[in-house]
């Protein structure tokens, strides 16, 4: 995660043969920045001690020796692990770094991930499986060529960049692994180093005196590269915890103060405000960090909630039929095969035994691999296996359920955001939707909690995060219809299916990595969600409301505006914040309606401050009018798919098919986008959608103040009465009658909760 401007290269060259070095990282550079450690540690106020069982033992950081065994043994006895056991075993074997000098450094800011973070801990298990003299040999190479390079990340976040954190994780658990077959001298070298490196990334990464300026990770403690550190400082930490000659009762304090800060913000569903992907990468390095602290300091940080709910996200957000995403935030939402950051979520049910959780990620391993990699890559005829993680998540013992059972809906409140689905068959129709503060309500309390001297609150990183208020997704056997975007680097509103405002969105677009509200705003009183209400048959209302998001202005453009003006009562329903323009908004309720196997409304109440343009928009793979007169179109797809729809509105309106380019930071895509517009100071639009076929037809009515929309198709006839809601809080006043009776009502008493 990065803030504005963190595209500045910090990767590493491959050679220094040229006398060069990379990036300014020069000698004098290299000598300011590690003149500013400490020569000595402060002496600690209350270090935690390693436990007992784990004084003096080795290894102890993945598993003890004993543990090593019954995992063998357990995963020789299970079809699903045994291959991925044999394969650790041979890759220990072979693991190298290799033998290059300095190391060859990759991908960018964070050198050496692919081969530490991802790898290593799976050469650390084929050891300890066999103990393998080849394997030691191998793993104590490792070692020696990390102790021939000075620096484990030389880039200007010297030696505390997350590639750094990388290679201390590896360092760390590799030091662990064969502690007690290295010779004693070698062994206390390697000890030294691993303290080095956890000095250098305490004091010039966590305590942030390395003279790079910008400090993207150390403002809040949600992002997933705080993580990465945060697995890479205890692994080299807790396996020198009581090593001779090592002092470590300082950082044993600084890093449980840490983990503590981090633990402590977690959401507890343990969800992610920057989308499924971003949850994806950071969750294992987080887990293996709080697996560590667990197991020699004693702590119980896996017990918090977080932990154990974090795999709904990732079942959730997953699309029907696809081996992908339909997210938020930045998000390919693509199709990738099941890799080791996606086995870590197997955590979940081994805390809860909860068999049905356990099954869907079971069927996320079967679908992402070996029948992904038949589908898009038939030519290639290898075998694909599980990940090694899957060893250290992934408890056979919890039974095999029926992802069936599961809800079809979840609300996420700490996102403000929903998933619904008809069912758990590749086939399904799914949609999303999501109205909740750019950050999440967690990382927003964190940043009020923590004011500075001017009474604003914390920077929070939500780089990652989008304009994206009001906003849902759609996808069906296989394929996205309404596209839930791409990991853009021209965040804008308009890619979203949202609304715009005389062409602007909403006030923090128009940045590559996203930045919070200027001007001092509280982010939870922009968008928010105002109404849930799910029944026993599956059916769902959510609503969210918008209107103060909408300043009609970008974000630099708000900065540069001139401070301190006086601000005006223009909305009786939306009150204006200092610092920033007036909302041109003063109501933006979008209601979504979810009748599982029927139809989908989506109904939009908005109120402008003076005549605008208003600019319903919705990102789609294929767009086609049917019968524009009446507001019939229809959705189409590559692969044949096609959903009926129908938009109509209280106020005359135009409807357009535009072309919109989703730039992605790994390739775009061309979508159509419907765009229909009203140029007046208040319209109510109402959307029908008709996944299931049920042939259906919508007419809206105006009563009193609000109108009737009735339905009817194959199956279905309903009146839905429609009221505006009385405040900027509560909910719309929304039932439908079937039958004679009402089949569905949203009240008062439906209010979303805000935050988890």
């Amino acid at each position: 995660m990065r803030i504005v401007l963190l595209l500045v290269a910090c990767g590493v060259a491959a050679s220094l043969a040229a006398a060069q070095y990379p990036n300014d990282v020069s000698p004098d550079y290299i000598r300011e920045n590690l003149a500013k450690i400490p020569a000595q540690d402060p002496a600690p106020t209350a270090a935690p001690a390693v436990v007992e069982t784990m004084r003096g033992r080795h290894p102890r950081l993945l598993l003890t020796a004993e543990e090593a065994a019954r995992l063998k043994a357990a995963a020789i006895a299970d079809p699903l692990l045994k291959p991925v056991y044999e394969a650790s075993v041979v890759f220990a074997k072979r693991f190298s770094l290799g033998g290059a000098h300095p190391l060859p450094h990759v991908l960018g800011d964070t050198p050496a991930i692919t081969n530490s973070a991802q790898r290593a801990p799976e050469a650390v298990l084929g050891y300890l499986f066999e103990r393998d003299p080849v394997a030691l040999k191998a793993l104590t190479a490792a070692l020696e060529a990390l102790l021939q390079e000075e620096h484990w990340a030389l880039v200007k976040e010297l030696d505390s960049n997350m590639g750094a954190a990388c290679n201390m994780l590896m360092a760390g658990l590799l030091f662990d692994a064969v502690h007690d077959d290295l010779d004693p001298a070698f062994r206390a070298r390697v000890a030294q180093r691993l303290l080095v490196h956890a000095r250098r990334m305490y004091w010039l990464g966590h305590k942030g005196l390395c003279t790079m300026p910008i400090k993207y990770w150390q403002q809040d403690p949600q992002p997933n590269h705080r993580w990465y550190r945060a697995a890479g400082l205890a692994a080299c930490v807790l396996a020198i915890a009581d090593e001779p000659g090592c002092d470590t009762a300082f950082l044993r304090e600084q890093l449980k103060q840490e983990m503590d800060f981090i633990v402590q913000w977690l959401p507890k569903d343990g969800d992610c405000h920057e989308g499924a992907a971003y949850q994806l990468f950071g969750f294992q390095l987080l887990v293996h960090a709080a697996s560590m602290m667990d197991r020699v300091l004693g702590t119980e940080y896996l017990k918090k909630p977080g932990f154990a709910r974090s795999a709904m996200q990732q079942v959730y957000y997953r699309a029907p039929g696809r081996a992908g995403n339909m997210s938020f935030g930045d998000d390919m939402n693509g199709e990738y095969l099941y890799g080791t950051n996606d086995a870590a979520f197997f955590l979940c049910p081994r805390l809860t035994r909860d068999p049905d959780l356990q099954d869907a990620l079971l069927e996320r391993v079967e679908s992402f691999g070996q029948a992904y990699h038949n589908r898009v890559a038939p030519q290639q005829k290898r075998t694909i296996i599980p990940p090694w993680s899957m060893l250290l998540f992934y408890d056979p013992s919890v039974p095999r359920g029926d992802r069936r059972k599961l809800p079809t809906a979840r609300l996420f409140a700490d996102l403000g955001a929903a998933s619904m689905r008809d069912s758990w068959d590749a086939s399904a129709v799914a949609l999303t939707f999501k109205c909740g503060p750019i950050g999440g309500y967690r990382l927003n309390e964190y940043a009020w909690a923590h004011k500075d001297e001017k009474g604003e609150p914390h920077y929070i990183n939500v780089a990652h995060d989008d304009s994206d208020a009001n906003s849902f997704a759609l996808a069906m056997d296989g394929e996205l219809l309404f596209h839930p975007g791409l990991y853009s680097f021209t965040k804008i509103t308009a890619h979203q299916s949202s609304i715009t405002v005389d062409g602007v969105g909403q006030l923090c677009e128009g940045v590559d990595y996203t930045q919070p509200a200027p001007g001092g705003v509280d982010m939870r009183t922009l968008s928010y969600l105002t109404a849930w209400k799910r029944d026993e048959q599956g059916r769902v209302v959510i609503e969210g409301e918008a209107a103060p998001v909408y300043r009609g202005m970008g974000f630099f453009a708000i900065k540069e505006r001139q401070k301190g003006r006086p601000a005006t009562d223009t909305a009786p329903e939306v009150k204006p914040i200092p610092g920033l323009p007036d909302p041109v908004l003063t109501r933006f309720r979008r209601t979504a309606v979810w009748m599982p196997g029927e139809y989908i409304l989506l109904l939009d109440d908005i109120v402008a401050a003076g005549q605008r343009e208003i600019t319903w928009r919705g990102t789609v793979a294929k767009a086609f009018f049917d019968d524009p007169a009446n507001g019939r179109c229809h959705i189409g797809t590559t692969g044949g798919k096609r959903v009926d729809m129908q938009m109509l509105a209280d106020r005359p309106f135009t409807g357009a098919i535009d072309f919109m380019l989703l730039d992605g930071r790994w390739g775009n895509q061309l979508q159509h986008q419907f765009q229909f517009t009203a140029r007046s100071d208040a319209v109510r639009f109402a959307c029908m959608l008709d996944p299931w076929k049920r042939k259906l037809r919508m007419l809206l009515e105006p009563a009193g103040k609000g109108l009737v929309l009735r339905i009817t198709g194959e199956g279905v006839d309903d009146a839905w009465t429609w009221q505006p809601a009385p405040d900027a809080h509560a909910p719309s006043a929304l039932a439908c009658r079937r039958g004679g009776g009402v089949l569905l009502e949203l009240t008062a008493q439906d209010r979303a909760p805000h935050g988890d």
